[in-house]
């Protein structure tokens, strides 16, 4: 697992790691240091936000083309194992490479492309180059009967919120089977053919053929829907957020422990406490109209829905998907956010 982990991640950080300035290295202590916590939430700027998934690695992919600094890393994991070792190992590779460590979210899921894969990442990057300048679009929770009717939401999704097909960034998909991926795959490349593309089955067994699509769409003009100037218009029929603000906050996976109401509104509210240590400067009562695009993972209808029924998040924002597994073992889901900073 270490060394699939450290292939995937290091072609993540290897030209952020090349570019980074030497600093003066101290002796190497007797006792080794308590291992670095990861941070809960950072604060990006939008104009410069880039979106890669690195599932298979090939000469000149991610590595060519991250230069700066990685925000947030969101790792899907095949095994039990994997998602509670993930996390010390990004840990442990961020610090060898002496880089800011980055928001983590990992989620255990049904499945991968390939057998034998292990873990699948995507990745939010700050280049410090402006090259979102009109702002970026949010679709969230596209859901269909099946794959190709979820393709179908996202497609129209995107239209709607003025996103070309050759302008959408990264699209993710949880699929109920990977017996068709290379067909699955095509299809979401001809749509989108300059997106990266992130196609998982969200569990093992499912009762379902209901897919769920997500996408990140780069705006190539100023949003002429909603209120001339709004920094956040929301396409409820769509469900897209266009993102005109400064800076955006992403945040890792918040576990929520039991499926009751109470238990609930604990992982929302350290999700929001995780959100103003990043400098969201969020209240209770603002909290909700920051939201850009919120993704639950639940691992029991019922965590989901009192997940759903605590939050004040709009409903156009807000995504509830089954999943295997979460890093703790006693967590019956999690949450986390892409949020406007205000």
């Amino acid at each position: 697992m270490r060394q699939f982990f450290a292939i995937t991640l290091s072609a993540l950080i290897l030209s952020a790691s090349q570019n980074s300035t030497k600093r003066y290295q101290e002796p190497k202590p007797q006792v080794l240091p308590l291992p670095a916590e990861l941070p809960m939430a950072l604060t990006a700027d939008t104009e410069t936000l880039d979106f890669h998934i690195s599932p298979l690695l090939r000469a000149g992919g991610l590595s060519a083309q991250i230069r700066e600094t990685i925000v947030k890393l969101r790792a899907f994991v095949a095994g039990t194992g994997d998602a509670r070792r993930v996390q010390s190992e990004a840990v442990n590779i961020f610090t060898e490479h002496r880089l800011p460590l980055p928001v983590l979210s990992i989620i255990q899921i049904g499945g991968l492309a390939a057998d034998a894969a292990q873990v699948v990442i995507e990745a939010v990057v700050s280049t410090h180059k402006t090259v979102n300048p009109f702002g970026l679009a949010f679709i969230t929770g596209q859901y269909g009967r099946n794959f190709a009717d979820s393709l179908d939401h996202l497609k129209s999704s995107a239209a709607l919120a003025n996103v070309s097909p050759g302008h959408l960034l990264t699209a993710t998909c949880f699929t109920a089977a990977m017996n068709d991926y290379d067909a699955r795959r095509a299809a979401v490349q001809a749509a989108f053919p300059k997106a990266e593309i992130n196609i998982v089955q969200a569990l093992r067994d499912p009762a379902t053929e209901a897919t769920m699509c997500e996408a990140i769409g780069q705006l190539t003009d100023p949003p002429t829907q909603g209120p001339a100037q709004a920094e956040v218009v929301r396409l409820d029929k769509a469900h897209a957020t266009l993102v005109r603000t400064k800076h955006l906050v992403f945040t890792g996976l918040q576990l929520c422990f039991g499926s009751f109401l109470d238990d609930a509104q604990e992982a929302n509210q350290r999700l929001r406490r995780a959100a103003n240590g990043a400098g969201g400067n969020m209240a209770n009562e603002t909290f909700a109209n920051a939201a850009i695009q919120i993704d639950a993972f639940s691992l029991t209808p019922a965590a989901g829905s009192a997940l759903r029924k605590t939050t004040s998040f709009p409903p156009s924002t807000f995504t509830v998907l089954p999943v295997e597994g979460l890093t703790a073992i006693d967590a019956t889901a999690g949450i986390d956010a892409v949020l406007a900073a205000q």
